[in-house]
C-alpha cells in the first residue's frame, strides 16, 4: 500500500512539474455504473440459481438413498429373518451405500465445477466492463485534454476538484449514477 501511495505521489509530482493536466476517477463507481453491470450481475445470479437447483435435485437423490438405506437397515434388524435373507439385505445395504457415496462424490465434483464456472463468468464479464470503461475514460481524456487520469484508490489524498468521475459518467451516458 505504501508503494502505491508513493508511486501516486511521484506521478503527481512529475505531472505538476511538467505542467500536465491530471485527473482522478473512482474506477469502482465507473464500473458499477456501466450500462451492462446490472444485467451481468443478474446473469451471474441466475446462473448460480440454476446451479443451486441442480445441487438441490442431487441432494434429494441422496436423501432418497439415505431413506432407502434406513428402511433396509430396519428390515435387516428383524429377528425373524433367516441368515440367507439377512445376507441378501446386507448386500442391498452395501449397494445403497455405494450409490450414496457415488452421489456424494458427484455432488462435490459438480459443486467445484460450478464454483469455477461462476468465478470464470464473473471474471470475464468484469474484464469486458473494465475494458469498456477504460475505452470511455481514454476518450474522455482525449476530448478534455487530460494527460493522466488515475484511480483515486491509488492515491492517499486528492483535491476534490481533480475528481472527474461524474464527468466520465456523463460521457458514458449515465444519467443517475449509483455511488
Amino acid at each position: 500500500m505504501k508503494k502505491i501511495v508513493f508511486s501516486c505521489v511521484c506521478m503527481a509530482a512529475a505531472v505538476v512539474s511538467a505542467g500536465m493536466k491530471l485527473g482522478v476517477v473512482n474506477l469502482e463507481i465507473l464500473i458499477k455504473n456501466h450500462p451492462s453491470h446490472e444485467s451481468n450481475r443478474a446473469l451471474v445470479k441466475s446462473t448460480a440459481d440454476d446451479y443451486r437447483k441442480k445441487m438441490d435435485a442431487r441432494q434429494e437423490k441422496a436423501k432418497a438413498l439415505v431413506e432407502e438405506g434406513k428402511k433396509i437397515q430396519s428390515d435387516w434388524q428383524n429377528p425373524m429373518l433367516s441368515a440367507v435373507a439377512k445376507a441378501d439385505l446386507q448386500k442391498k445395504i452395501e449397494e445403497v451405500q455405494r450409490k450414496l457415496f457415488a452421489v456424494q462424490q458427484e455432488m462435490r465434483a459438480e459443486d467445484q465445477r460450478c464454483q469455477e464456472e461462476l468465478a470464470d463468468l464473473q471474471q470475464r464479464l468484469f474484464k469486458i466492463e473494465k475494458k469498456d470503461v477504460e475505452t470511455k475514460l481514454a476518450e474522455f481524456a482525449k476530448d478534455e485534454g487530460f494527460d493522466l487520469i488515475v484511480d483515486a484508490a491509488a492515491c492517499g489524498f486528492v483535491k476534490p476538484d481533480m475528481n472527474v468521475t461524474d464527468a466520465v459518467l456523463k460521457k458514458m451516458g449515465v444519467k443517475e449514477p449509483k455511488k
